[in-house]
């Protein structure tokens, strides 16, 4: 589906129906690829696609005729879903004004026609997203009087937590504030992330440690910031390239306050890296190719 944005016609050969779960599962990919401004385009295109099958339905009822609704999910979920892809998207450009118009259009879609009970549990979820979301777009865009705020939500929702301590160290590492008080709080927990084996949980987890280890550096705790930085790297058959690579760059940013063990482990994973790559070897400290 990677051709819906460079050539929407592409899409056109499905039924629109089919067309709405195409869209879901593209901006998935793309979130998982941070390619934002694509976000907004497909987001746009998921919204005229939802908004004109929610017009033709309404059309239909009016004139007493049946609408078959044939997508995997119920109509709603795709219109609030083009909103919350798009606030996200612009949340990600730090477009925070712009992203928290999206927010509220998603957190209130009670006045959908033609609801069932599935329909309105989409409409609550979206509450609930709208709420979390709230919190993390105005923290990230300063609000920072929120956040005793926020910590209470996020022990009141647990499920929250981990997603949420990543927007606090985000806000922590923009803003230049402290936040020891809330990880001591949530210390117990924080020490489970590291077990947790979905592919979600395992992302957040990585980039909670990524903006714990700038926070700590920023707060020149330099030998816990490499820690966390080679506690990430020891994971590296369960991440991605991009991510891996901007550790390694945080790394060097930082090799000169590792300690010599720090420095030690961080050359035995790259032997333990290259010892199955054909002609390469490190020597001294030194890669080597042979």
């Amino acid at each position: 589906m990677e051709e819906v944005l460079e050539g929407k016609d592409a899409t056109y050969l499905l039924t629109d129906h089919h067309r709405l779960d195409k869209c879901i599962e593209l901006l998935h990919l793309r979130f998982s690829q941070h390619a934002w401004e694509d976000i907004l385009a497909i987001a746009d295109h998921l919204h005229s696609l939802a908004e004109k099958m929610y017009n033709d339905a309404q059309e239909a009822s009016l004139k007493k005729l049946p609408y078959l609704f044939k997508a995997e999910r119920p109509l709603v979920f795709y219109y609030g879903f083009s909103y919350l892809a798009k606030g996200t998207a612009l949340q990600k450009l730090r477009l925070y004004d712009q992203a928290r118009e999206y927010i509220l259009k998603y957190s209130e879609l009670g006045w959908f026609s033609g609801l069932d009970k599935i329909g309105w549990e989409e409409v609550e979820r979206f509450k609930f997203f709208a709420k979390a979301n709230l919190y993390t777009n105005d923290l990230l865009s300063g609000k920072l009087s929120i956040l005793p705020e926020y910590a209470q939500f996020l022990e009141d929702n647990p499920e929250e937590l981990l997603p949420g301590l990543v927007t606090i160290m985000e806000t922590a590492s923009l803003h230049s504030v402290n936040v020891d008080d809330i990880l001591e709080k949530f210390s117990e927990k924080i020490e489970d992330f590291g077990n947790l084996e979905d592919a979600t949980n395992r992302t957040h987890y990585f980039r909670f440690l990524y903006h714990r280890a700038v926070y700590y550096a920023k707060h020149h705790r330099y030998q816990d910031s490499v820690q966390l930085i080679l506690l990430f790297l020891t994971s590296y058959n369960m991440i991605n390239n991009v991510d891996f690579k901007k550790f390694v760059v945080l790394f060097e940013v930082y090799r000169q306050y590792a300690s010599n063990e720090q420095k030690e482990q961080y050359q035995n994973l790259f032997k333990e890296l290259l010892k199955h790559e054909e002609g390469v070897s490190i020597c001294n400290g030194d890669i080597r190719s042979y």
